[in-house]
């Protein structure tokens, strides 16, 4: 029989902890405000962007003005025919000048290859999100696994505290053996060093999640046992298949290679000539030496052609500098794609046998429960140890967690598959939290 006392305060705490507690939607919107990767990987898409404005452009017009105002002192030697003399004056010269490339291959191939790697900046800002999203999900599922070994350990704390009790009431009419009380006092101080590092462990897990959000995380919301978990759709290829299209890590990395063999040929490109337009117009009342002449105006409309010769190898190291990171860009992108594919069918079999496994942790369970109580009757019946009851007890704990291990396992193998596949999104997430318990639900299973 429980206690009232007891049961009011667990009723009151459940209470307390749930009017704070956070569920997985909560924690994301708090991650997504304060996540530095995340916000550093914004940045680098500003960055890439920024980069991609400036090679641009180099193609357009370039216009300047520029305005010159001088003070000049013109001395001059005397001769036979001519006498010394000195002039000052100010002078004045303003030009506008237009340049626009008219021919200019490696410039606009450049621009291109840029072009690229906005685009695989891109994909590493979705890949950081849902990455942020995976990591949630997996610290959520740690930490309430910690929580459930303190709640679980707790309990058969109780139950055995409950049976020293006994014992040591029946002992004290010479109703119970001494190594009996000994075996239980013995027990009940291991469970109690138990819950002291399974509470640490579930604070620190705690804290891990606080490193998400960049502030505490006191409570979370616990796991709907009864929960469906309902297997992957399709078959294991076509998952596999999905990652090797969609997964943003092997599309920013595919963007890698093409901006790295458009490198190639850009600096290929450096071997060509370069036409550009040049348009200039002057107005000065000085010339050559700032001389002072008359005021003038010219106007000038040319086409200039450079042809590179020699440049010392410059082009050509740069040509084999592209080159060398293309391979390396494939090779990566090669092994992650091995790697990426070994984890999505990895995830794929595990999210498939779950149901299976979480419905022989409820079987498990269930028997697990009426050994105990056998046991316990047994005890009393004289006819088992407290060492069988004891062991009884430990492994109704074990069953227990392997239990909610179960639903945990599905939870962390569903988001691995979908991250994989690069379908780990928001409504992805909203799907994880209708699996949560609700405080209602919570309290109500406590009465």
């Amino acid at each position: 029989m429980h206690n009232p006392c007891v049961l009011l305060g667990l009723c009151w705490a459940l209470a307390l902890s749930d009017s704070c507690a956070e569920d997985l939607l909560s924690i994301y919107d708090r991650a997504v405000e304060s996540s530095p990767e995340l916000l550093g990987s914004e940045y680098t898409v500003e960055l890439a962007k920024a980069m991609e404005d400036r090679s641009f452009g180099e193609l357009l017009p370039q216009v300047n003005l520029i305005g010159n105002y001088s003070f000049n002192r013109f001395h001059s030697q005397g001769s036979d025919l001519v006498r010394e003399f000195t002039n000052d004056y100010p002078g004045r010269r303003a030009s506008v000048s237009l340049r626009q490339p008219l021919f200019d291959l490696q410039t606009y191939l450049l621009m291109k290859s840029q072009q690229l790697r906005t685009s695989q900046s891109e994909q590493d800002l979705l890949t950081a999100h849902q990455k942020l999203i995976a990591d949630i999900i997996e610290r959520y599922a740690d930490a309430l696994e910690a929580a459930d070994k303190g709640e679980i350990i707790a309990a058969e704390l109780a139950s055995t505290e409950q049976e020293l009790q006994r014992v040591t009431a029946m002992h004290a009419r010479q109703m119970a053996l001494i190594t009996d009380l000994y075996e239980l006092q013995a027990r009940v101080e291991t469970l109690k060093t138990e819950l002291i590092d399974r509470e640490n462990d579930a604070r620190i897990a705690l804290e891990k999640l606080r490193e998400l959000t960049g502030d505490a995380v006191t409570s979370i919301q616990p796991i709907r046992l009864d929960a469906q978990q309902p297997p992957p759709e399709g078959d294991i290829e076509t998952w596999v298949q999905q990652t090797g299209l969609f997964n943003p890590e092997l599309q920013a990395l595919k963007y890698v290679v093409e901006s790295a063999h458009q490198s190639v040929s850009a600096y290929r490109a450096g071997y060509l000539p370069r036409i550009e337009l040049q348009v200039t117009g002057t107005h000065s009342d000085t010339f050559f030496d700032n001389q002072q002449a008359p005021p003038y105006n010219v106007g000038t409309v040319a086409v200039q052609a450079t042809v590179p010769i020699y440049n010392g190898g410059i082009t050509d190291a740069q040509v084999r500098e592209a080159k060398a990171r293309e391979k390396v860009g494939r090779s990566q992108r090669d092994q992650r794609l091995r790697e990426l594919e070994k984890l999505t069918r990895a995830a794929y079999l595990d999210m498939k046998t779950s149901p299976s496994r979480s419905l022989a942790t409820d079987r498990q369970l269930a028997a697990a429960e009426k050994s105990r109580d056998a046991m316990k009757k047994g005890y009393e019946l004289g006819v088992v140890t407290i060492v069988d009851l004891l062991g009884a007890e430990k492994r109704l704990s074990e069953a227990r967690l392997e239990q909610r291990q179960a639903r945990y396992r599905y939870f962390k193998a569903r988001s691995s598959l979908y991250f994989q596949a690069g379908m780990l999104i928001g409504p992805e997430l909203a799907k994880f939290n209708e699996w949560l318990e609700t405080p209602s639900k919570k309290l109500a299973a406590v009465k």
